[in-house]
């Protein structure tokens, strides 16, 4: 894709990231944004930005950790971390009410799929995992799933979408689709 980050990618004259903001800003407390890349592009929305504490760009799972440890030494009454990664664009509007209703006692994450598919990066984590998944990323553990299976778990299921509310964008092909997506199924005002 050329370097820097997927985030700021435009089509139809906006960014990823804008996108994802306006959908969840109005849903949820606190936004901090997980990125181990220096870029000035992020200072002007005044978020805190936390790059990985454990070295070695061990993946998603790093991310992850790094920000529950913000949190518990920031905000230490927040018990769940929502995540959603900066490269998919038509997120569903109600996404972050979908894990609000879904939390429980009983669970400890949640993970969002569509028609059945898994997007492990997509999902709600309870903060109490901070010392389990920190163990782990230690013992080598790098897939999300491999470590969300080792407590109690459950999803949220988008299966009626004319096209994957999860969609994100890898390659110049990629934004081509993301155009159509865009065109066929939202309203051209929606994103202006």
């Amino acid at each position: 894709m050329g370097g820097g980050i997927k985030s700021f990618i435009e089509f139809n004259e906006k960014n990823i990231f804008d996108r994802i903001l306006e959908i969840t800003k109005p849903q949820i407390k606190k936004i901090m944004i997980s990125c181990n890349t220096e870029e000035s592009k992020l200072k002007k929305y005044k978020y805190p930005v936390i790059k990985d504490l454990k070295k070695g760009y061990l993946g998603p799972l790093a991310g992850i950790h790094s920000t529950m440890k913000w949190l518990i030494n920031n905000e230490p009454d927040v018990e769940w971390l929502i995540t959603i990664p900066g490269d998919t664009p038509f997120i569903p509007s109600d996404l972050i009410s979908q894990f609000k209703d879904k939390i429980s006692l009983n669970l400890k994450i949640i993970i969002a799929k569509s028609k059945s598919k898994t997007h492990p990066i997509i999902g709600a984590w309870n903060i109490c995992l901070f010392e389990s998944l920190d163990k782990e990323l230690d013992n080598g553990i790098r897939k999300i799933m491999s470590w969300a299976e080792l407590h109690p778990l459950d999803f949220i299921n988008y299966s009626a979408e004319k096209y994957d509310p999860f969609f994100n964008i890898n390659t110049k092909e990629d934004i081509q689709k993301a155009l159509e997506i865009e065109k066929f199924f939202f309203k051209k005002t929606e994103f202006l």
